[in-house]
């Protein structure tokens, strides 16, 4: 059991954690999200617990970006590994100011067209491959180079996936 100190009891106690529906607007649009709480044993009061408003941070950015369909963090971590590239380089590549990749990280919300570019550029090597040649004098040649092979071994798995359909 988990214990922590209730200040409704004044006694330390244990806990049990919920989910609870919790209310918010967002940009004049009502949203309902699911948050954890924690709640005394002994007394049935909400307690506080260290690091809870920060996990209620993540749930609500994590659920909002899914009822917008926005891209997840996930996704963008997914975007770095498989076109081999760091979050300064791809934001420049995509468009974005060299910041922007590592806000979104640190759970900044992307607005609906970043995120469709971001969303574009993970289901397609060959636009990625057209933003990489098109931003390529904004990143280092070293960077180009390691992210032009990534595509370039990417698309050669699309077309061995196209050949066995046949």
């Amino acid at each position: 059991m988990k214990h922590t100190y209730c200040t409704n009891c004044r006694k330390e106690t244990t806990y049990t954690l919920k989910k609870q529906e919790m209310k918010k607007v967002i940009k004049d649009k009502e949203y309902s999200f699911l948050i954890t709480v924690a709640v005394c044993n002994e007394c049935g009061e909400e307690i506080s617990l260290p690091g809870l408003l920060d996990l209620n941070i993540k749930e609500i950015n994590s659920q909002y970006r899914e009822k917008e369909n926005l891209i997840t963090i996930e996704e963008i971590n997914k975007l770095l590994k498989i076109y081999d590239i760091g979050k300064g380089p791809l934001a420049l590549v995509l468009g974005f100011g060299e910041v922007t990749i590592k806000r979104y990280l640190d759970g900044q919300v992307p607005s609906l067209e970043y995120s469709n570019i971001m969303k574009k550029a993970l289901l397609s090597p060959d636009y990625f491959n057209k933003k990489l040649e098109e931003n390529k004098n904004k990143i280092t040649p070293a960077s180009y180079k390691k992210s032009q092979e990534a595509v370039n071994n990417l698309q050669e798995l699309f077309v061995l996936s196209d050949k066995m359909r046949l």
